[in-house]
């Protein structure tokens, strides 16, 4: 990994720091998740970069992929574990970390927080050249496990690439010798324990709000669509996105994005993230870092 793409991977992160810091300030029970949800994204543009996804917000037994939608009305409870979950890029490399707010301080809970912190500290001690991707994956579990606590063995950390969130590598969160590659050299993952006191399962939920561009057609579209499907690609450059900015950069106008959004999922145009759930209705937490291996095998991690 050349020095110039080490600072691009930096400046995200830089981004990513600086949006998790502010949604620490703002989580606070009564505030709206549209507000804190904006005003994080906000963020991380006024640093210079660019989203790399929308924002995620998930709450308790939501183990990720909810992100406000367009006149979302939810506000923070009372108490619980709420995931922020955030992704910057700068020229397409990304830098993606989530924390867990453990909203009322609640003993019980905080051990969740505290195993998936650290997890992801054991991991990131052995993350170098020549280790395994299930070897990270057996710290994770060592760690979690020691906790009375299990990782959710459906979810994982991911590879990154440029302009690819998951670029097809997974880093497990138990030991999985499915998951036999070794870490070299030029590698960036997104590394992200995740943990629960249930089965240690996620499933889809029925809702999705975040979409994602995933291949283009060129037929059986009106012009208008054809119009708004090129839009779509030039500003999201298929990473995934909220219809939250289709509006805010006026590519549909409001009262058209679901119906755009809906015919160009059942025309397979757009993918979709169903919200997942933990199995058993259990609280998840989570922690992330990004992390890369310079040319020189050095280890980085952009989002601390």
């Amino acid at each position: 990994m050349e020095d110039n793409i080490v600072e691009k991977y930096l400046k995200a992160g830089k981004a990513v720091v600086a949006a998790k810091e502010l949604a620490r300030k703002l989580v606070k029970p009564g505030i709206p998740f549209l507000e804190i949800g904006t005003q994080c994204e906000e963020k991380i543009l006024e640093v210079g970069c660019e989203l790399a996804f929308p924002i995620n917000m998930s709450l308790n037994e939501i183990a990720a992929h909810y992100s406000p939608p367009i006149g979302d009305t939810t506000v923070i409870p009372e108490k619980g574990l709420l995931k922020i979950d955030l992704g910057a890029h700068y020229d397409g490399y990304i830098a993606d970390s989530a924390i867990t707010i453990n909203i009322d301080e609640d003993p019980g809970m905080q051990i969740h927080v505290d195993a998936a912190k650290e997890a992801l500290e054991a991991a990131i001690e052995i993350f170098a050249p020549g280790v395994r991707l299930y070897e990270l994956g057996e710290q994770i579990s060592k760690v979690i496990t020691s906790y009375g606590l299990n990782p959710i063995k459906n979810l994982g950390g991911h590879e990154l690439k440029q302009y690819n969130l998951h670029a097809g590598l997974f880093i497990p969160n138990f030991k999985d010798k499915r998951h036999d590659q070794i870490l070299k050299p030029g590698d960036a993952f997104a590394c992200e324990p995740f943990v629960t006191a249930g089965k240690g399962f996620v499933i889809n939920g029925k809702n999705a709000f975040i979409y994602r561009l995933k291949k283009k057609l060129k037929k059986n579209l009106t012009y208008e669509e054809m119009g708004y499907m090129n839009k779509i690609e030039k500003e999201t450059k298929k990473l995934p996105f909220s219809p939250r900015l289709l509006l805010k950069k006026k590519i549909i106008p409001p009262e058209k994005v679901n119906q755009i959004i809906n015919t160009f999922v059942r025309k397979n145009i757009l993918d979709y993230y169903p919200i997942l759930i933990e199995y058993d209705r259990a609280h998840v937490a989570q922690e992330e870092h990004t992390i890369i291996i310079d040319k020189d095998g050095n280890t980085i991690v952009t989002t601390q």
